[in-house]
């Protein structure tokens, strides 16, 4: 019971928050690239699962800065691990789902750029050595 009021603050705060949304830098030379550990290691299909703890959307238009990024908080099931992950951005690109969502090892981009811009609440930080990701996220159905 507790656990599921937590979730409705959780999701009360997150929502907010969104109208304190703000842009902002996240320098990656401060933070790490992530190994990503994968669960299942089918040659072609490796895929890590993660559950998104926090979802912030780009509040900008897409194609206007290369930089500008969708950004998924997660935390890997197998490891614990909390994971930044920064997607191409786009409301087509948002995910419905929050448990079980997959991260394709042929998926994980090297993008060879200094910054990125993510949309997030003023208080937002991202902490220094942080482990970080670009990938799209996929949720297979059965």
């Amino acid at each position: 019971m507790k656990v599921k009021y937590l979730f409705l603050l959780l999701v009360a705060a997150l929502i907010f928050s969104c109208s304190m949304l703000e842009q902002k830098k996240v320098y990656l030379n401060k933070l790490q690239v992530a190994k990503v550990k994968m669960d299942t290691t089918n040659a072609k299909d490796s895929c890590a699962i993660v559950d998104i703890l926090w979802f912030f959307p780009s509040m900008k238009r897409c194609g206007i800065d290369r930089e500008q990024v969708n950004l998924y908080v997660c935390k890997q099931e197998s490891t614990g691990d909390t994971l930044y992950v920064f997607a191409e951005c786009g409301p087509d690109k948002a995910l419905p789902f929050f448990k079980g969502v997959y991260i394709m090892k042929g998926d994980i981009k090297r993008k060879d750029l200094k910054e990125v811009i993510v949309s997030v609440p003023e208080n937002f930080i991202i902490p220094k050595k942080a482990k970080y990701v670009f990938s799209d996220l996929f949720w297979l159905e059965d």
